[in-house]
């Protein structure tokens, strides 16, 4: 009786192992099956499969690359960086594991250690293209601007189609104060790409402080259409329509400006010095006086407010506001004594 009872707890025990899921029988078959995972965006699930495959072979580099890889899809950059680490003592001619560890230095703030491993991915597949764009980017970064010039170059050459490349390119050339040659590479980024918000609003720029006002305006027009909730885009039209001596469009644009961001001191600062040359001199000095709240050390709001004051008839105001301007920022002083006297001389009959 005995032993039967036996036998059966052990048909019953064989029976429900049976029932239990079949694993993977080998290293590659967990690999194939994290792959799996991981492509249908599930980088948690594919990391326990990872860790199955180190576990059968923990000596497959690609295993720990993708575990990598999926760590870095997860924002776990620490993991990441210990996975490419140890694909990279595996398989020191990884291409893919340096140039994953050189973006994850790069966001971890660690932009020496990224540039070296964007040189040695480099030297590993020299016809990469993302590689040249990302250690530019890194150049970009840190200021080496005749270095990011350099392999955003080589991005261009290995591949003329990129958009992005040309754009990284126009933003460096607007780095080193070659502003038309930064335009024509925005032309090549727009001309590639015409839904390009970023290079449109940049080529604004550039034009602008080349004094191509209308040209301009037509750039950050194409950004308020494309994000009309674009702050910047307002306020950098409404400079241009000044520039142009249309201040009625510039306090337009102010005004969008300010609803969007309603604490910026300079679109309220540039309105105020719209309003005044509409002789609209209440409204300049009540924006004027809102930057000072806010600004309490800054010397130009004082100035302005000063003018403002002078040209309504408050002598006793103005002279305050100057002489605090003039405390602030003593720089102020020949300009604004320019600026009074300019305003004395209309005032003479």
């Amino acid at each position: 009786m005995t032993m039967m009872i036996r036998i059966a707890m052990l048909t019953a025990i064989i029976s429900f192992l049976g029932a239990a899921p079949a694993w993977p029988a080998s290293a590659e078959d967990a690999l194939k099956e994290a792959l799996s995972l991981h492509e249908a965006g599930k980088p948690e699930e594919a990391i326990r499969q990872y860790d199955r495959a180190i576990q059968m072979n923990p000596r497959m580099a690609r295993a720990y690359l993708e575990r990598g890889n999926a760590y870095a899809d997860l924002g776990d950059d620490q993991r990441a960086l210990k996975d490419y680490s140890e694909a990279i003592r595996l398989d020191a001619k990884s291409a893919e594991a340096h140039y994953n560890r050189a973006n994850t230095y790069r966001r971890l703030g660690q932009r020496d250690l990224a540039l070296k491993d964007y040189g040695l991915a480099i030297n590993l597949t020299p016809e990469n293209e993302d590689i040249y764009l990302d250690r530019g980017t890194t150049h970009y970064q840190i200021g080496q601007y005749e270095s990011a010039l350099r392999d955003y170059n080589e991005a261009v050459r290995l591949n003329s189609k990129d958009a992005d490349a040309y754009y990284n390119r126009a933003n460096t050339y607007t780095r080193m104060g070659r502003k038309e040659r930064a335009i024509e590479d925005y032309d090549q980024a727009i001309a590639l790409n015409a839904d390009f918000p970023e290079a449109y609003y940049n080529r604004g720029i550039a034009r602008a402080d080349l004094g191509e006002y209308e040209k301009a305006i037509g750039d950050y027009t194409a950004v308020v259409k494309a994000y009309p909730e674009a702050p910047e885009a307002y306020y950098n039209r409404g400079l241009a329509y000044y520039r142009l001596g249309q201040a009625e469009q510039a306090i337009e644009d102010y005004n969008e400006a300010i609803r969007l961001n309603p604490k910026d001191p300079e679109t309220i600062y540039n309105r105020g010095v719209a309003y005044a040359r509409l002789k609209n001199y209440e409204r300049a000095a009540r924006d004027f006086t809102e930057v000072i709240v806010m600004m309490p050390e800054r010397g130009e709001a004082y100035g302005q407010r000063g003018l403002v004051r002078q040209r309504q008839g408050r002598p006793q105001d103005a002279e305050a506001d100057f002489k605090k301007a003039f405390q602030l920022d003593p720089k102020l002083k020949p300009l604004i004594d320019e600026a009074r006297k300019a305003g004395e001389k209309k005032d003479t009959p």
